[in-house]
């Protein structure tokens, strides 16, 4: 699926083409379509599709339509996903293509099966039809589509199960998605950070999903433990915490998780581990802006399990705990994969 901008309309009011990807199931799918046409309303954007010619043409302002742009990939990879889980593709495998915008995005069912069927056999260089009726080929050695001049990176992704359904699906193992702010998760997420900070910030930035695969199995397999030890009941003591911290600690801490090395810092009054917070506003303390004002707080889930009480030279908790305390509301951690970060909270 590519895009293109086309024809300026005024300084502020722009057309905007996409190309349709999936157009029979799309037309097959008239709820979807309505849900479509309320996101744009609400951004004031006028979706034009032409099933004729493959392409939605929308026409607003040039930040609502990349809002609406965003909303129509994510539309159209979650029906090829729905889709091919029909037809069965074998293994949960896709493949995807890097777009011009440096986008990934989903081949449809049948070429995601054709490059599948060759790959298993061992064919590394053979042509096929893509959607757009170009007669490509695909070299499985180089990872690339060709067509001409014009060369596209192509990945392969067997969908791991450990990966949560609300993820978005993509065939990189860390991506950051910034979540839509009319979503249910994005309107949870604040609601509980306004709980303790709403006096404490002028503007809510972006919520963003941190989506990295190998710290998130790793965090799986802790949790898996911690249900045989503590039970389902709570979830194997699992919760949602915050942690806060400046922006370059922020970076380090999505690509590789938190790290007690660390520690000591900002204090340790409870132990020499990574601290984290039911309140917010505690963590806002150690959320130092940058230049730009912006301050970070992770929101992240983090196993409890059983807890003390912490002093200044802990290291690790006595045998038969997990977790230090300070009794109320700070929790602090002394393995890595006890917590990840799952979201990034950005404010000023």
């Amino acid at each position: 699926m590519e895009y293109e901008n086309s024809n300026k309309l005024s300084n502020d009011y722009q057309e905007m083409i996409c190309s349709i990807q999936c157009d029979v199931l799309l037309q097959h799918n008239q709820n979807i379509l309505n849900k479509y046409f309320e996101f744009c309303s609400t951004r004031l954007v006028l979706p034009i599709f032409n099933f004729n010619t493959k392409q939605l043409h929308l026409f607003g302002c040039n930040k609502s339509n990349i809002e609406a742009k965003k909303r129509f990939f994510e539309l159209q990879t979650e029906l090829l996903v729905k889709n091919s889980k029909k037809q069965n593709i074998e293994g949960n495998i896709h493949w995807w293509y890097e777009a011009w915008d440096s986008t990934w995005q989903l081949y449809n069912s049948k070429i995601t099966n054709e490059i599948e069927y060759n790959y298993k056999l061992n064919i590394f260089n053979f042509t096929l039809i893509n959607q757009l009726d170009e007669n490509i080929l695909i070299d499985i050695n180089k990872m690339e589509e060709i067509y001409g001049q014009r060369i596209k990176r192509i990945r392969r992704l067997k969908i791991d199960e450990q990966q949560p359904s609300y993820w978005t699906l993509t065939p990189l193992n860390l991506e950051r998605f910034i979540l839509d702010d009319k979503s249910d998760e994005y309107l949870t997420i604040k609601d509980n950070f306004d709980k303790t900070m709403k006096e404490y910030y002028t503007i809510l930035i972006s919520i963003e999903r941190i989506q990295n695969l190998r710290l998130f199995k790793q965090f799986c397999v802790a949790h898996e433990d911690f249900i045989t030890r503590y039970g389902k009941k709570d979830n194997g003591t699992m919760c949602f915490l915050y942690h806060g911290c400046p922006e370059l600690a922020s970076k380090r801490i999505i690509e590789r998780g938190f790290n007690r090395s660390y520690c000591g810092i900002n204090g340790c009054c409870y132990g020499r581990g990574v601290y984290f917070s039911s309140n917010a506003s505690y963590s806002n303390r150690y959320a130092n802006p940058n230049e730009k004002k912006e301050k970070r707080i992770f929101y992240s889930r983090v196993l409890i399990g059983r807890s003390m009480i912490g002093h200044p030279n802990i290291y690790e908790p006595e045998d038969g705990y997990d977790t230090t305390t300070d009794g109320t509301h700070i929790f602090v951690c002394y393995y890595d994969s006890q917590s990840y970060p799952e979201y990034l909270i950005t404010y000023t």
